[in-house]
């Protein structure tokens, strides 16, 4: 076999191999590429979740913390985890003794009654539903007090539905339960309690300015309105303000001015009017009934400072009357102004005082809950158109007035002892008539509040 030589080689043709290094060198940049984008998601990930808000410590102990079922001073509260629903569950009792130096037929007499038992079942849906409903099972009867609901979606603005407070006098307004008195003063007796309507309230400038305004079936002076729609169709508005509640003004920032005001028509039975000791001084003649306009007008401030407190009403009740075929416009006028101090130093408010140191006598002289002294003055004038046509001079009185102080002992959040004593005075229309003996009677309650 012949030997040919390198160059006599045939030259075959070249084929295109993609030589090892190149092949490495590309899968090192893409591998690196991958690996730069993976690192770089990677590190935007964690810095996300890095930047995720963490809970609060006060909200991580108030999730800890939930129960769905607690008790507290305000009661018994079911709620959801967010506490956007809630149930509360309370109420509370008032055991009365009427003890009468003299009543308005100048005798002697002792009265015991449970002037209000009232369970209260109150709360919040959805964070802007909000409903109360309130029996009353005092005095041996069975009444429902209020019963409402209520859409909130904000501080400024709120509608209520159903039956609740009319807003008008600044002292019915305040809840039963933390009245200074065992019973409210005579100016009082000229406004409405509770009835059957719809009312829009709210307030502005960091509570600088309250508003009420409502329709309603319309109830005579004093009265507290069923479930029956009574077609006497009431408008009411009320304004309260807190003028220097957002200043540094601190003595101030607690003075009160407001003016409510209420107009409709009445076609009812007018009302009779009690003496503090729940006795009949004042009554229209048979046969007088309502018969059209109703106006009614209640300035009203209040003040409190410290231990100190106190309110000041005026309140102008204009009704159209009517007897066989005469028609008549009457117009009744009261004012009450009521003061009380808290001895031992806790803050006085019109939403109640709670004592800072509970009845505790094992604990020292200085744990014996929270001792407050009060004084009240009031009066009602009829008008002189009433004698002798709409009411009979010899058995009602034209005019009474009424003096009062109290000492009241809050043992705790859940006891209160109340002693009043009051003296009524009345004036009569004729002076050929004999006078009405003055009311004279001791109030002593105890009031149990869960």
């Amino acid at each position: 076999m012949p030997i040919v030589s390198a160059a006599q080689k045939p030259m075959l043709p070249k084929r295109r191999v993609l030589p090892i290094c190149r092949v490495g060198r590309c899968s090192l940049v893409f591998l690196l590429i991958f690996y730069c984008g993976f690192a770089s998601r990677s590190i935007q990930c964690q810095n996300a979740w890095h930047q995720v808000p963490v809970p609060a410590a006060a909200e991580l102990a108030a999730a800890s913390a939930w129960k769905p079922v607690n008790f507290s001073s305000a009661g018994f509260t079911a709620s959801n985890k967010d506490q956007s629903s809630q149930v509360t569950v309370h109420g509370y009792m008032e055991a009365d003794g009427r003890f009468f130096i003299a009543n308005l037929q100048d005798q002697q007499k002792d009265v015991f009654l449970f002037r209000r038992v009232r369970p209260i079942v109150e709360g919040m849906l959805a964070n802007h539903i909000g409903f109360r409903f309130m029996p009353d099972f005092g005095q041996g009867n069975a009444v429902i007090q209020e019963a409402y609901i209520a859409w909130r979606p904000s501080a400024n603005f709120s509608l209520a539905m159903g039956k609740l407070k009319t807003p008008l006098g600044l002292e019915v307004l305040r809840s039963d339960e933390v009245l200074t008195f065992a019973e409210r003063s005579m100016a009082s007796d000229l406004l409405p309690v509770r009835d059957l309507g719809a009312q829009l309230d709210g307030s502005f400038f960091r509570d600088t300015i309250a508003y009420e305004a409502g329709f309603f079936s319309g109830v005579e002076d004093g009265a507290n309105a069923n479930f029956e729609w009574r077609g006497t169709n009431e408008a009411v508005g009320r304004i309260f303000l807190l003028p220097f509640v957002a200043t540094e003004r601190v003595p101030l920032q607690k003075l009160g001015l407001g003016v409510a005001v209420s107009a409709g028509h009445n076609h009812n039975a007018p009302p009779t009017f009690l003496t503090t000791g729940q006795e009949s001084f004042f009554k229209y003649s048979p046969g007088v009934t309502a018969a059209g306009l109703h106006k009614r007008l209640a300035p009203q401030a209040d003040y409190f400072h410290g231990p100190f407190g106190l309110l000041a009403e005026y309140a102008v009740s204009g009704q159209t009357l009517q007897t066989g075929s005469e028609h008549r416009y009457l117009s009744n006028r009261g004012w009450q102004l009521a003061g009380s101090i808290i001895l031992t130093g806790e803050r006085n408010s019109y939403d109640g005082i709670q004592p800072a140191h509970p009845f505790q006598p094992t604990h020292g002289f200085h744990h014996w809950g929270a001792w407050e002294i009060a004084f009240r003055h009031s009066s009602l004038a009829f008008d002189a158109s009433t004698f002798p046509q709409y009411a009979s001079p010899a058995s009602s009185a034209k005019a009474a007035g009424e003096s009062a102080g109290g000492v009241n002992w809050y043992v705790n959040r859940y006891i209160k002892f109340v002693a009043n004593y009051e003296y009524t005075s009345f004036q009569m229309a004729s002076d050929q008539v004999r006078g009405t003996p003055a009311e004279r009677v001791s109030i002593a309650r105890v009031q149990l509040a869960f």
